[in-house]
């Protein structure tokens, strides 16, 4: 698990096309756990460096991870709860031809374009370690009888991935993460979906 001490951070500064953050922040939250006494999970972290900012979300059934191309900058790990990026994106609906601009000091964040902005306190605490599971996923598929999965996240990847782009579903062992693949013209993105328990 990784420990965010927002409060020890200094001035990290990243701009991104509003259009792209707003496709990021928008599929990444759809992953975010929706009970909000899960403070971490009830959240996205963002990150960005060597012009790419990454988001990631999880809600213990399932991960997704995003990564755009950012214009300028650098960002330390960030944990932003889920009402606040909720605020995020009704900005960028306003500024989607716009470039946004990330800026923190300590554990406030500030997004702005064109003198409209929103700032509010990060979260800090434990995060899931993304990188181990996302890497045990990747490899050749594996043949497995059946497996069972909740339908209702299927309608999430749906939102992701457009009306014209199906998703492509990867099955890595039994009783196993399996992994979903979604195409994209502007986010590269990986997710895993977690089996569940069924009764025949």
């Amino acid at each position: 698990m990784e420990t965010l001490e927002s409060n020890k951070v200094g001035l990290n500064n990243i701009e991104v096309s509003g259009e792209l953050l707003l496709e990021l922040l928008e599929g990444v939250s759809t992953h975010a756990s929706k009970e909000k006494q899960l403070i971490t999970l009830n959240a996205v972290q963002i990150e960005g460096e060597g012009g790419i900012l990454t988001a990631r979300a999880t809600d213990r059934y399932r991960l997704i991870e995003g990564d755009v191309r950012s214009l300028d900058g650098q960002f330390d790990p960030a944990l932003i709860s889920l009402e606040d990026i909720k605020r995020i994106i009704t900005l960028l609906k306003s500024h989607k031809g716009h470039v946004i601009s990330l800026t923190r000091l300590g554990n406030a964040l500030t997004v702005s374009a064109l003198g409209d902005a929103v700032t509010f306190t990060l979260l800090e605490g434990n995060y899931p370690a993304f990188s181990e599971l996302l890497s045990k996923a990747e490899g050749e598929p594996a043949g497995v009888e059946s497996v069972a999965f909740n339908p209702a996240f299927m309608a999430d990847y749906g939102k992701i991935a457009g009306k014209r782009n199906g998703v492509k579903v990867h099955f890595t062992g039994d009783k196993r993460p399996m992994r979903v693949q979604i195409n994209s013209n502007t986010i590269t993105w990986k997710a895993l979906l977690m089996p569940m328990r069924f009764i025949d």
